[in-house]
């Protein structure tokens, strides 16, 4: 059931489809704002309620509609729409398990009144405490659920950290199609960089924004790398700043400068990551744990290095010196793509190494048989549930590590 402002939750239409493909019944309660093509999809959309308490930074003022949406006051409120259709929608259709990809905060805590029989889960994707009472906020909102599914090693060992119960946790990675996302050819990395009007032998890194837990600070944070790279590099590098048309302001291309352009368009976006060597993408809060954001998993599959900052989970997706690099700030950024730039030998092993890590952890196919694995078990008795109102248990839980 993800809450969708468009059709932009790739991995579950994903995850949908090939829960079709295998002859799986299902059917999606999606809270969205416009309704989008369903692919064939069941999909019930269920309209949100707006809520404007505050000015969303990250949106501009011509998609206020979206920035209504997209807080917890409004998931908050929208939530009862959410239980009147899921249960409209068992009037005809009982489901072994019900899943929630989106949490929707403290609410939550009466899902298990309303659906009382049958085995919930949850996908956690990213932990991020930057607001007071986080963790029992938390706790609360997956109260009702028998299994927590982190999307990170990282999140599991901080459930772990705050004394969940070891059978109510089941990590499983969120990927994405390794075949549809792959490799670019050397004939489409030319084209992309001729529509950009990049040479061939500049190192070219893209940033885009606002993925899953970045902020203006994390642009600025990428900004302040390229400032470095250029004033000692040159015509030898090119920066390629994408955002959302949601998330683009005018006010961002103050930032540009020859070398360092800012674009606010899907298909500036799609040229970009043809053309790139590198993703250039630092997560500047140290409380966060990466999810990671699926577009780090797309550039990898694509065979694009990423380099970041290193907060926890984001490991599993850079290895460092495999798949990308981890850099502690602005300046360990800069240096390193200076030293890629002159070595061509180790951005080419970064390449096969960031295509590799994608195939081995970031498969959606073996998404969806964990997911399968799962749920079926939930489905098929009362292994690996926990009692609803046993969210944590310190007394049988493993202390922090």
């Amino acid at each position: 059931m993800p809450f969708r402002h468009a059709g932009d939750k790739n991995f579950w239409l994903d995850i949908f489809r090939g829960l079709k493909r295998l002859g799986h019944e299902l059917r999606i309660v999606s809270v969205m704002v416009e309704d989008v093509p369903d692919d064939g999809l069941p999909i019930h959309r269920v309209p949100p309620i707006p809520i404007h308490f505050r000015p969303d930074q990250r949106m501009n003022v011509t998609h206020n509609h979206l920035a209504g949406t997209n807080n917890y006051v409004s998931k908050t409120v929208s939530l009862p729409r959410l239980i009147r259709a899921v249960r409209r929608v068992r009037s005809e259709f009982r489901p072994d398990v019900i899943h929630f990809v989106e949490n929707y905060g403290p609410a939550m805590l009466a899902l298990r009144a309303a659906f009382p029989r049958i085995p919930m889960s949850i996908s956690a994707p990213t932990y991020q405490p930057n607001r007071p009472l986080y963790d029992l906020f938390l706790e609360a909102s997956f109260a009702s659920f028998d299994t927590i599914v982190p999307f990170s090693d990282a999140y599991q060992r901080r459930l772990m950290e705050l004394r969940y119960r070891p059978d109510r946790v089941r990590m499983i990675r969120w990927g994405i199609d390794t075949e549809r996302f792959s490799p670019p050819t050397g004939v489409q990395r030319e084209a992309a960089r001729k529509e950009l009007g990049l040479s061939a032998d500049a190192l070219v890194s893209f940033w885009t924004g606002f993925i899953q837990q970045t902020t203006e600070d994390d642009f600025l944070a990428a900004v302040k790398t390229a400032n470095l790279v250029l004033d000692r590099g040159g015509s030898k590098f090119a920066f390629l700043f994408c955002l959302k048309p949601e998330h683009f302001k005018e006010s961002f291309r103050a930032s540009e400068r020859p070398g360092l352009r800012v674009f606010g368009s899907a298909e500036a976006f799609h040229a970009a990551r043809l053309a790139a060597d590198v993703f250039l993408s630092p997560i500047q809060d140290a409380r966060s744990t990466a999810a990671p954001p699926l577009a780090w998993l797309e550039a990898l599959a694509m065979g694009i290095p990423i380099l970041t900052t290193n907060i926890p989970g984001s490991e599993e997706a850079v290895v460092d010196g495999v798949s990308g690099l981890r850099v502690g700030s602005p300046e360990a950024a800069s240096e390193r793509l200076l030293e890629l730039a002159s070595n061509g030998g180790q951005l080419q092993r970064l390449r096969e190494g960031a295509r590799q890590v994608a195939v081995d952890r970031y498969s959606v196919d073996r998404s969806l048989a964990e997911y399968l694995e799962l749920w079926s078990s939930l489905a098929n008795g009362p292994r690996g549930r926990a009692h609803p109102r046993k969210s944590v248990n310190p007394s049988d839980a493993p202390d922090a590590q």
